[in-house]
């Protein structure tokens, strides 16, 4: 009887979901971005409460302090009470609240020789699951919006790539040389994943997509525009709230034109916490597609 409880043990977890970090050597990792003055001068002690002290206790320091985010004063005010509920909900999961972070990765003081991201491997899982690849907005990879998509995508392999504190100029090849990165240490190979992208990581995939057009199932773009009519392939979506400049001033939908495209009615930038239902429930109709 004590076997067989501890067999059952032993596989449960086994199966359980969990987040692993994959690193890979590479030549295409982001040269630290200059900052600002002010915001450069506040850098020091980031940095040292990025290896001290939980990531939610840094972001908080960090908002403190805006323009080390990119964001302005009122910005900063908004996001502050919006992130603190979801770091609230990640203390309660047990993947979540010791996981292993990417900040420091993404402020690192020198070009890094070695690529890296976060992968949530869900539970019970097959060489042939449903992928996404998320890329950040700026300000870094920050934890809790890779278990906000574990929260609403459960059954998903979802892939992080961190790259400096902006992924808008990503490389192409850096992604291409993550996705080989996990397949390598998962022993699989994955069908084409959603590529989403927040932000500066929604300018990060329109670069990205035209490079390696096969590679994808689709593209989501959150809360950023194309510069240039985008490609048919792979097939592009973009949410933005209604609220959005780029939006309001009509740049948006003449640019869109002939995409999946859903603007959240009463929302600003930040309308995938504001509107979380809304918008997860859109981006669940898209890749469902």
């Amino acid at each position: 009887m004590h076997a067989l409880r501890l067999l059952f043990l032993l596989c449960s977890f086994a199966q359980a979901s969990e987040l692993i970090q994959v690193t890979w050597p590479t030549k295409h990792a982001s040269p630290p971005l200059a900052l600002e003055p002010k915001a450069a001068a506040f850098l020091p002690a980031f940095r040292m409460a990025v290896g001290s002290v939980p990531e939610s206790t840094v972001v908080g320091l960090a908002l403190s302090q805006p323009a080390l985010l990119g964001l302005t004063a009122e910005q900063a005010g908004q996001l502050a009470p919006l992130v603190a509920e979801q770091y609230r909900q990640m203390a309660g999961s047990e993947v979540y609240k010791k996981a292993p972070g990417l900040l420091g990765y993404c402020f690192s003081e020198a070009t890094p020789s070695t690529g890296m991201a976060n992968v949530h491997v869900p539970d019970d899982w097959k060489p042939e699951p449903p992928v996404m690849v998320f890329l950040h907005g700026y300000g870094g990879s920050f934890l809790w919006c890779q278990h906000y998509l574990a929260r609403h995508f459960p059954k998903h392999l979802i892939i992080c790539p961190a790259w400096g504190i902006s992924p808008a100029k990503i490389p192409s090849t850096y992604l291409s040389e993550c996705l080989k990165a996990v397949e390598a240490r998962l022993r699989f190979r994955m069908k084409p994943p959603w590529l989403l992208g927040l932000s500066a990581g929604g300018f990060g995939v329109l670069r990205i997509a035209p490079a390696m057009p096969d590679a994808f199932a689709g593209v989501i773009c959150m809360a950023a525009y194309p510069v240039t009519h985008p490609p048919a392939k792979p097939a592009h979506h973009f949410i933005a709230g209604n609220e959005e400049p780029f939006v309001r001033s009509g740049y948006f939908s003449n640019l869109t034109i002939g995409s999946q495209t859903h603007l959240v009615q009463g929302a600003g930038h930040f309308f995938m916490l504001t509107h979380e239902q809304e918008t997860v429930s859109r981006l669940k109709s898209w890749m469902a597609d």
